[in-house]
């Protein structure tokens, strides 16, 4: 499947949109990483592509030492605010591919809604190197059960015209990616005790707030202004034959992995 990398560094710029109108993850799937990693909490955890900071701030709020990494500064400057109250959090402005970190350096690794922009060539050789003997891969997606609402089906279809596709929120190229990961680590010989869980949950989204979400994807940001219009107008559309609070029903992909 081929993802353009280059996407990735288009939510640098709109990095407040991008914390406000993205969701977080649930308690119960920080907790299902922390009780197969079994760690301590001196352990050290790097959340790679951590963003704002949407999965960073739960691990540190548990005790644990964690360090952020994210190529956007932009980001970065949204997640220090946000974790501003813990001393255990520090963050580095990298990409995974360039960092220089010394093997066996860290606990866990975690990436949630970040894995797929990272070089095919460099991610699972480069975790299992800087992953501690018994460490632990936590790899996580959200996307939109779209069968299960016509709000979220009308909007794939509208989002379908201008990014080819599966391409919008409705994301069942979010699933497919998930899925792959999944497979290659189950093949991967420097991985072992490969699974995968899910988790579903159902959000109410204002007209705004699913709009800022929309336009806080990559591949929209990176249309032409005059197709950014258009798809906005068909937005406004479409909104008119519905009512808030929007329904939108979410599910989580957790994939979780030990060094061998």
């Amino acid at each position: 499947m081929l993802i353009n990398q280059e996407e990735r560094r288009t939510f640098g710029r709109i990095s407040n949109l991008y914390d406000k109108a993205r969701i977080g993850y649930p308690a119960i799937l920080i907790d299902d990483i922390l009780d197969y990693a079994e760690i301590k909490t001196d352990a050290i955890i790097l959340d790679i592509g951590c963003g704002t900071g949407q999965a960073t701030l739960p691990f540190a709020q548990r005790g644990y030492n964690v360090i952020g990494l994210d190529m956007s500064q932009e980001m970065i400057d949204v997640a220090k605010k946000k974790c501003s109250s813990f001393s255990n959090v520090s963050f580095r402005v990298e990409t995974f591919e360039d960092v220089d970190f010394s093997p066996d350096s860290f606990d866990v690794l975690t990436s949630g809604m970040a894995w797929h922009w990272i070089n095919q060539k460099e991610r699972e050789e480069k975790a299992h190197r800087i992953l501690k003997s018994g460490g632990t891969l936590a790899l996580f997606w959200s996307y939109q059960r779209k069968q299960e609402s016509d709000f979220v089906k009308a909007v794939g279809r509208i989002l379908d015209n201008y990014g080819g596709a599966d391409r919008g929120p409705a994301g069942s190229k979010v699933q497919q990616i998930s899925e792959m990961f999944y497979h290659e680590l189950k093949r991967n010989p420097l991985f072992t005790l490969v699974e995968i869980r899910e988790y579903e949950e159902d959000f109410e989204f204002s007209k705004n707030k699913y709009f800022d979400l929309v336009i806080s994807y990559g591949w929209v940001q990176g249309l032409p202004e005059d197709k950014r219009r258009a798809l906005t107008q068909d937005l406004k559309e479409l909104y008119r034959e519905h009512q808030e609070p929007l329904p939108v029903p979410y599910k989580y992909v957790l994939l979780l992995a030990k060094k061998s």
